[in-house]
This record gives structure tokens, sequence and C-alpha cells, in this order.
């Protein structure tokens, strides 16, 4: 499944009307705030269907994941958004992302924890806000133009010691190439799960975190609540091949419609992530070319200084 999908669940009691962008979302919230109902209304039309008393309007059929077989269940839905309610233990496992990462459905997941085995945007965590009987997803995390996100959204600009990124290849080597001989240095955690653990063991620095926003949902909670907080400036573009892309150093005839619109670009049954997608086309479009890109070694044209400042003016950081 590609493309964005608008999402209408009415019955005589509530309506909820949101749209789905990528192949995880995730919809977060204290109880009460209608996550249960939103579920239970679609459960109720997967089992009754009109007799329920809901309608649902959307493109896609939308189905509840609710059988004690949830496997089985699951192997024979195909093309279709698929809600799993937060009582689900099984979304927490490696069976379940992996039962998850090669179909061509959409997920809504209702679910309060950070869920480590799913590369889930930070864009897609959403709470429900409701007025009335009317309800509506919003977006838990928001950035500025540059992709920064922090706790204290007044927060003046951070002078950093420190950027932090979580690639160990191509990307790392790009900043750390780029920060030469200024005072910041550049350190790799290795995985977007193990920034958290470095944050806290050096939480009397200042720093700027780069990572892949495309898959790093399930991290930003737990980094936001860090005592340091205020001393880190999440920066989470896509990925780092997203940030090549959108300098306009690679020419292709199709790239300004894939940045402004991936969701129509990106098949869920085949890229995991949006990242997945960003790597696989920048490598593909720039093979036997001068900016022939590789993710274990970055390719010394895109560290000249003029390429160079192109790509970092997306994320704006200034030496």
């Amino acid at each position: 499944m590609r493309g964005t999908h608008h999402v209408e669940v009415k019955n005589r009691d509530a309506s909820f009307k949101f749209d789905l962008y990528r192949n995880i979302t995730i919809v977060r919230g204290n109880s009460g705030t209608g996550k249960t109902t939103l579920f239970e209304m679609i459960a109720d039309y997967t089992r009754l269907h009109e007799a329920s008393g809901v309608n649902i309007s959307c493109d896609k059929e939308c189905i509840a994941l609710i059988d004690i077989d949830w496997q089985n269940q699951l192997s024979h839905i195909s093309d279709s958004i698929v809600f799993i309610d937060e009582g689900a233990e099984y979304i927490k496992t490696k069976e379940f992302a992996g039962a998850v990462k090669n179909t061509d459905n959409y997920y809504v997941i209702f679910n309060r924890e950070s869920l480590h085995d799913l590369p889930y945007s930070v864009e897609e965590i959403y709470e429900i806000k409701a007025s009335g009987k009317f309800h509506k997803f919003v977006k838990m995390y928001k950035s500025n133009s540059k992709h920064i996100y922090y706790k204290d959204k007044s927060a003046g600009k951070l002078k950093f010691d420190i950027l932090l990124t979580e690639d160990s290849n191509s990307g790392y080597q790009f900043y750390q190439h780029y920060f030469e001989g200024s005072k910041v240095h550049c350190f790799s955690s290795s995985s977007n799960s193990a920034i958290f653990k470095w944050l806290k063991e050096h939480e009397n620095l200042k720093v700027f975190v780069v990572a892949d926003g495309a898959a790093f949902g399930s991290e930003i909670d737990r980094i936001l609540k860090l005592r340091s907080s205020d001393n880190i400036r999440l920066c989470l573009p896509e990925s780092f091949e997203w940030l090549i892309l959108k300098s306009g150093l690679i020419k292709t005839d199709d790239i300004t419609e894939i940045l402004q619109n991936p969701s129509e670009h990106i098949e869920s049954a085949e890229f995991f992530s949006w990242e997945n997608f960003f790597e696989r086309y920048l490598i593909d479009n720039t093979l036997d070319t001068p900016f022939q890109y590789a993710k274990k070694e970055i390719n010394p044209v895109y560290l000249n200084k003029s390429n160079s400042e192109r790509i970092i003016i997306e994320i704006y950081i200034k030496k």
C-alpha cells in the first residue's frame, strides 16, 4: 500500500476523522481520550459490518485485529488498514514486527509505551483531541522548520559541544569532516536505541543529536524526559540520504515530486521505513555517476565545501 488515506469512523455518539501517511501510525494518550472508543467502533464493524451501527468511510478496508490467534488473522489481511488495541501484548514482540514488515497494510496501533522493534516515524505519533462528539488526530511532537525537537519550545538556540549521530558510516563521516577544525566534536552511538544511554552518561554536555526521524518514534519520548533535556536538541530529518536528496545535488525527473509527496511513492510492502526508500533511491540514481553513493563510506564529492554546505543547510547547523 502507498499514499495518504483519509478515514472517517462514525456512529450516533462519536465521530473520528484522520489521515494516515505511512505504514505505521501510533496513537497515544491517557484513558478517556477516545482511543478505546475508536478501536471498539472498528472492532464492532469488523464483526458485524453495517449491523454494528458504525459507518466507516475510507478508500481501503479498515479492520480491527481481534482474534486471539492474531498471526492467523493477519495472514489473511491484505491492502487494508489494520487497527490494534493497546492491550495486545504481542505488539511488543519481535514476532509482531517481523509479521508486519513484509505486508502491504497500514497499521494504526493504540499504545502508550514505546515499541522499539518497530521503525515508526516521530511524525506519526498522535493523540486524540475531542470537541463534543467530534475527534481528530493531533501530532504529539512538532518540530520547527529545520526538524528540531526540544521540550521547551521557547528555548533559545543551543550552542552545542557535541554532535551525536546514530550513523556510524557515511553520515558520521560527513559530520566529522564538516566539523573538523571547529570546537564541535562528533560521536556516533551506532544505533538509535543507544542514543539514550549515551546522553545519560554525558548529562553535563550540550548535545546536538542528528538521527533518522523516519525511525526515531520509539526513542523521542524518553530522551525528552531526560533530566538534561534542556541541553539537548534533537534534529530528526527523515534520514541522511534524504538530506542529500533535499540538497538538490542529485537531479532526477521525479525527485521534486517524491520529496513533496513521499507517501505516493513508497510502497509499504517493499520499504518497512521511509529511510530504507531514500537510501535505495539515492544509491540507484547515483550509480556510475560522480555522486555515486555508498552507505559504508562517504564519497569525497559530498565533502567538498560547496556540496557539504548545501547538505548541512537543511538542518541549519552553523559552526
